[in-house]
């Protein structure tokens, strides 16, 4: 099962506390996926609707046919060169104009034309009811990503200014989606993993809200892990590389000059690099009992003096003693 149809098993579950909010839910299911067709089998006209998660289709006819004077009839339709299952419905009867109407699949003109201008219903302005006609939407043409694999939330509009209504109500309630246009499509989605959280908590689905929560944190401790592994890894070939050309450089004195060639300070760095160039340039300074800065300066200075010795040689003359 995917984590979409774990998110709709849940908004099945909310209890609904008014007759308004079922009213509401319904509207937002028919709004975002229904069409009026006509029924040779009934001989009337109707409303279809077409999902892949048949809970909510016979979730959605039962509030349907509760709330207004209507019939139905469940049919599953099985697409076997594509490999899909789809779950058809149709309501008809009497309640069929007035759903329409309630869900803003039609409009009527003060002079009692009807047309199909597509709008939000009535009374969203009631958080209740925005909530429950969410919940409708998302029930029809909603999806949520796995969140092992991200964070992204989508609402899947057939008209353009329902998409923009609606996502108008959502930032008016502190959670802002995107719009996006996908062929003759637009998705309203939510990509920050804040607001995905702050989606599904709206709509009352706690539960993956958690989970999606759960799933955020352990990817940051990763992340931070990560950036503290290539940290410390960055960290470390560059203290190698900068212990591997100062034993060169010792190595280089000791072969062309001899030890006389620095001083007692410096012979003791030295020896000390030599002996353990595995070491950090901390660790060396702590082996040494001396400071960072002060093993930093004298290694400094033997590398300045195997650079002479470098230049001396290209000039084909030997190098004098340095103290």
């Amino acid at each position: 099962m995917s984590f979409s149809h774990e998110v709709k098993d849940e908004l099945l579950e909310v209890r609904l506390r008014r007759n308004e909010d079922g009213r509401m839910l319904v509207s937002g299911y028919t709004l975002a996926i229904a069409a009026l067709k006509y029924s040779r089998a009934h001989r009337t006209w109707g409303l279809h609707y077409v999902s892949e998660y048949s809970p909510g289709i016979g979730f959605a006819a039962k509030l349907a046919c509760r709330n207004y004077e209507l019939e139905h009839e469940i049919s599953l339709n099985v697409h076997e060169r594509l490999n899909a299952r789809n779950t058809e419905l149709f309501l008809y009867g009497p309640g069929v104009e007035r759903l329409e109407l309630d869900s803003g699949l039609i409009s009527v003109d003060k002079n009692g034309e009807r047309s199909y201008e597509t709008h939000l219903p009535k009374g969203l302005d009631a958080e209740h009811s925005l909530r429950a006609f969410v919940r409708g939407l998302f029930l029809a043409c909603g999806t949520v990503a796995d969140p092992e694999k991200g964070c992204q939330a989508e609402l899947v509009f057939k008209n353009e200014a329902a998409a923009h209504e609606t996502a108008k109500l959502l930032c008016e309630r502190g959670i802002p989606p995107k719009i996006a246009k996908r062929r003759s499509l637009f998705v309203l989605y939510f990509k920050n993993g804040d607001s995905v959280e702050d989606f599904l908590t709206f709509m009352g689905a706690g539960e993956a809200m958690l989970r999606v929560r759960e799933h955020r944190m352990l990817r940051e401790l990763k992340n931070m892990s990560n950036r503290e592994v290539n940290c410390f890894s960055a960290n470390m070939e560059k203290a190698a590389r900068a212990s591997a050309s100062s034993v060169e450089d010792i190595t280089l004195i000791m072969s062309q000059v001899g030890p006389d060639a620095l001083s007692e300070e410096l012979y003791a760095v030295a020896e000390a690099r030599m002996a353990e160039p595995e070491l950090t340039l901390s660790q060396l300074a702590e082996k040494l009992g001396l400071g960072r800065s002060a093993v930093n300066y004298r290694l400094r200075k033997i590398a300045a003096i195997a650079s002479e010795i470098r230049e001396r040689e290209v000039q084909g003359a030997r190098p004098a003693k340095t103290e």
